[in-house]
């Protein structure tokens, strides 16, 4: 049997996002009960069977967009399972909705904002607003000012309170603050400065700190503070006992400008720790902490592989943005990724999601 949870369609254009009036239930949908009866009619099929009963299924069921080709042959569906799950996507009105959320429209109704990562590797020349402001500016504002301070650090520029270059970057945060430039850090290992060592925190258990600084030379190490309010609990503990760390070994608390930055949205906060405002990086609550490592909180990557590749990187994603918004549903690969997770979860019972890279970097 299917899990089944509260499912709500929305107007089909953007404009009309926000009439909260207009609910249905996805799942009373003839489209839903049509994947029901389908799934009952698969779920006992090998893929051995469907291989034998298609033997053209590899060509027919795989993709390739922006340099990334998607093979889904091998999972558990068919051709008409994929054109069950386009009638649904459309049932729901989802081109209406991807639309919405480049609109800026605050399709996180939850927490009533707008979801708007992609603004973060938008061109220099875009206009993406949110609540009527253009925030392309911003982001390369803080662009700059990260590839700015990231060059200083990377060329010795940027000194400690002793006068000594920076060797280690330890950033402490938690959730899309650590997770995002953590794995982004190991996955272009190929392309950092092996000289500069990169590491992060985000256990409270004092022990992962601990073990973190165990062969730091505070003179050369670099802490980034990635906090939007400057005051989760987990990264602020850790904070400090750092700061506590900093000031035990260079036996001042004037060194805490030379050694610490902060990527957040509250300057007072910042100030108050003893953090240059100046070397405050922001980001916005448009962006979600699950898609911030290309925001400012991607700092320590940009310390790792340098401006230049960061943009590089942003590029990508901007490819995969155009091809999410204009290519129709049978040809974009988000959404049929995000449609194969729809048929396991609701239809399958799935629970868990097995991600097995080949690549040692990932």
């Amino acid at each position: 049997m299917p899990v089944t949870r509260d499912r709500t369609l929305r107007p089909e254009s953007a404009q009309a996002w926000d009439d909260r009036q207009v609910n249905s239930d996805i799942t009373d949908t003839p489209q839903w009960q049509a994947l029901q009866d389908h799934h009952d009619t698969i779920a006992g099929s090998h893929l051995r069977e469907m291989f034998a009963a298609d033997p053209q299924r590899g060509t027919k069921l795989s993709i390739s967009a922006a340099g990334l080709f998607l093979d889904y042959s091998k999972h558990r569906l068919t051709a008409e399972t994929m054109d069950l799950l386009f009638d649904l996507a459309e049932a729901a009105g989802l081109p209406g909705r991807i639309e919405a959320m480049f609109a800026g429209e605050h399709i996180n109704v939850t927490e009533d904002r707008a979801v708007m990562h992609v603004a973060l590797r938008a061109p220099r020349d875009a206009v993406i607003e949110v609540d009527g402001v253009n925030v392309v500016p911003l982001v390369h504002d803080v662009l700059d000012r990260m590839s700015e301070f990231s060059e200083r650090v990377r060329s010795g520029d940027w000194k400690g309170f002793t006068g000594k270059a920076i060797k280690a970057v330890v950033n402490i945060g938690i959730g899309g603050s650590d997770l995002g430039p953590a794995m982004a850090c190991s996955a272009l290992a190929g392309y950092a400065r092996r000289d500069l060592d990169m590491r992060f925190v985000s256990n409270v258990d004092g022990d992962d700190l601990a073990e973190t600084l165990a062969d730091l030379d505070p003179e050369t190490t670099l802490f980034i503070i990635c906090s939007k309010t400057f005051g989760t609990v987990e990264t602020l503990t850790n904070a400090r006992s750092a700061r506590a760390w900093l000031i035990e070994s260079l036996g001042s608390e004037e060194a805490v400008s030379s050694h610490f930055v902060a990527v957040s949205a509250h300057a007072s906060r910042v100030a108050d720790f003893g953090i240059d405002t100046a070397n405050m990086f922001e980001f916005w609550d448009w962006v979600g902490g699950r898609y911030s490592m290309d925001s400012a909180v991607g700092l320590s990557i940009m310390i790792s592989i340098g401006p230049d590749r960061f943009r590089e990187m942003l590029s990508g994603f901007r490819s995969i943005d155009e091809h999410f918004r204009v290519t129709p549903p049978r040809r974009n690969l988000p959404v049929i990724m995000g449609l194969i997770g729809i048929w396991y979860i609701e239809f399958f019972g799935a629970q868990s999601q097995a991600i097995l890279p080949y690549s040692r970097y990932l």
